[in-house]
């Protein structure tokens, strides 16, 4: 998105509004990776325009995407979920970076966010493999109608799947909603021709020693036990310092430490072999959080 663009949707509440309810239908459409993209541009209104118009915008939006589910047959409610769920935490994400001016804290309060948000999950739906299990297997019929060859009944993963849903829309929840949050935020730089303010404040990411000391206490312990809540708690601190691990090799990057092939190598290697890269991301935002937050609070 070029400056004139950004301006063209700040600018304007209505084109916003419209806006945003067009990026909100690209995910029905098989547009997996479009999911961060419609609670951008409400985020950035709120940045540039103030909460006001930010709210509007995504209340707008909200009906409009409510109308579009009803339109295609599906219940108005799922559509109003469905957008809350993903204009919502950019929307709180984007007031609270514009009252702060920092993008760390912003990434702190959304942990925060995800945890409480997985131990109240935990706390009133009870297990979540008997909460689920009955939604995967739905799924799993529904695979095998259509003649997919994975068999989730037999390879086991039903159960495994539904115990872990809770962490992972937690995961998803919070990593939506921060780079909803990145894009409103490059998208204000480039309409103020500052060109280069996201990326100095993206590099400077951290959540500081205490939420760190937390994500070390809670891998160490998911890998000593079996359960549900530790491992979804697990779960969402490994997502939090691989943001703060892309952010380190961004600042090493800018510094000349790192080429950007071996950048561009980072992001590849993260779609083909996940798993493995966003543990070495973790593994390297969790040193790169530790030392900067110690040095910070030392004045280094």
């Amino acid at each position: 998105m070029n400056r004139s663009f950004a301006s063209w949707i700040a600018d304007h509440p209505g084109r916003a509004v419209v806006v945003t309810g067009l990026l909100g239908l690209l995910p029905l459409f098989g547009l997996g990776f479009a999911f961060f993209l419609p609670g951008a541009v409400p985020a950035l209104v709120t940045l540039v325009r103030g909460p006001r118009t930010g709210v509007m915008v995504a209340a707008g939006a909200t009906l409009l995407l409510a109308l579009a589910m009803w339109a295609i047959g599906r219940p108005v409610p799922v559509g109003l979920i469905y957008s809350v769920w993903v204009l919502g935490p950019p929307l709180a994400l984007g007031l609270l970076l514009r009252r702060t001016d920092s993008l760390s804290l912003a990434l702190q309060v959304a942990v925060l966010a995800g945890v409480a948000m997985v131990v109240l999950l935990h706390l009133t739906l009870g297990d979540p493999a008997r909460f689920w299990a009955p939604f995967v297997r739905d799924l799993a019929e529904e695979m095998q109608r259509r003649g997919l060859p994975m068999d989730l009944e037999q390879d086991g993963l039903v159960e495994t799947l539904a115990q872990t849903l809770w962490g992972w829309v937690t995961v998803l929840t919070v990593l939506l909603a921060m780079c909803a949050l990145f894009l409103a935020r490059w998208w204000q730089a480039r309409a103020a021709g500052q060109a280069g303010r996201f990326g100095a404040e993206f590099q400077q990411l951290r959540i500081g020693v205490v939420l760190g000391g937390a994500a070390a206490v809670s891998i160490v312990a998911s890998l000593l036990s079996e359960r549900p809540l530790v491992d979804d708690l697990a779960r969402l601190f490994m997502g939090a310092l691989m943001i703060v691990g892309l952010a380190a090799a961004h600042r090493f990057k800018a510094a000349g430490r790192l080429g950007g092939a071996w950048l561009g190598l980072i992001y590849v290697l993260l779609v083909i072999v996940a798993p493995v890269m966003v543990a070495a991301l973790a593994g390297w935002g969790f040193v790169d959080n530790w030392l900067r937050s110690r040095g910070a609070a030392q004045g280094t």
